[in-house]
């Protein structure tokens, strides 16, 4: 008599074995189909590199760009984008980078020339202020006393304190970045938009917060004459003891008018900015029986480690009316 188990048992076996070879042929023309798919898509694109020589036009970038852009900033933290030296260094950083954001408006005019000439012929300087309204110091809500820092027929580089013209300076960066990246333009249109709707909302709260004073007491006095747009659009007089620089100092007779000026106009406190010297200023509020306000970001230097334009012009309004209403009280 045959045993049936026995006979059967090398039969099971071999089925097992060629269940076993099919499945691992399976997975083999898988693993092919992957690969040959994954050569067969584009590489992936690397990120628009962009060089920055000012704190808030790398912050823009970032806005408009996001994850498709590398920012370089050449310009520190605590560093002043007025006053820059190029070096063999700025160029090595900056070597793969087709554009190099300016402000523009002659903030950078001491250096730009310099670094504009030792540029390859496929990068770029782009002054991201090009396409914004312009103040010429003679035309800003300047009071009488600051005359002698009218500055006739020269333009106010700190156009970046209207949120209209960060605005307007969205959409022509979303423009530049899509020339040099066309594949990503709409993505870049689309991110301008939304910064611009969120610079609209900033616009509406700063109002609110200036609506406290009538505009008869919005006195903004500052060490030196960079809030000119900010003054220009939310109905302020700029009070500045120096110029459109920090270097731009007063004489002693122009000093005199402003200090007389403070008296005379009821003006109750003196904001410092960050990077400028606060004895100076003290000593000149004490002169002038006035309060020492917090200071102010003028250039975007001193800002937070990663923070920017908001938060810039959120803290700078907020030191402004609070520094009003404590001197009032």
């Amino acid at each position: 008599m045959l045993d049936l188990p026995s006979l059967t048992k090398p039969a099971l076996l071999l089925g097992r074995i060629q269940s076993a070879l099919r499945l691992r042929s399976h997975r083999l023309s898988l693993l092919r189909s992957a690969i040959l798919g994954a050569a067969l898509l584009p590489a992936a694109a690397s990120a628009l590199e962009v060089a920055s020589l000012h704190p808030l036009m790398a912050d823009l970038a970032r806005q408009v760009g996001q994850d498709r852009v590398t920012v370089i900033e050449l310009i520190g933290p605590e560093d002043n984008p007025h006053v820059f030296d190029p070096s063999p260094r700025t160029f090595e950083a900056i070597a793969d980078a087709p554009i190099i954001l300016a402000s523009g408006k002659g903030l950078e005019s001491n250096y730009l020339p310099k670094l504009a000439d030792a540029l390859q012929p496929n990068q770029e300087i782009f002054e991201v202020g090009r396409g914004v309204h312009s103040l010429v110091a003679a035309d800003g809500n300047l009071a009488p006393c600051c005359a002698h820092h009218r500055h006739t027929g020269i333009i106010d580089p700190h156009w970046w304190h209207d949120p209209d013209n960060m605005r307007r300076a969205a959409y022509e960066l979303a423009d530049q970045f899509g020339d040099l990246d066309p594949e990503n333009a709409e993505f870049y249109e689309e991110n301008a938009k939304a910064y611009a709707k969120t610079l609209r909302t900033l616009d509406n709260w700063i109002e609110s917060r200036f609506a406290e004073f009538p505009p008869s007491e919005r006195e903004l006095a500052t060490s030196h004459l960079a809030f000119g747009y900010l003054c220009r659009k939310y109905d302020l007089t700029a009070v500045a003891i120096q110029g459109l620089n920090r270097e731009d100092t007063p004489s002693p007779r122009g000093l005199a008018e402003i200090i007389s000026y403070f008296g005379e106009e009821n003006v109750t406190v003196l904001f410092p900015e960050y990077g400028s010297n606060p004895k100076a200023l003290e000593t000149i509020a004490k002169e002038a029986g006035l309060q020492v306000g917090a200071p102010l970001f003028s250039d975007g230097n001193g800002l937070p480690s990663g923070e920017g334009y908001l938060y810039m012009m959120r803290s700078n309004v907020n030191a402004i009316v609070d520094g009003w209403q404590n001197s009032s009280s």
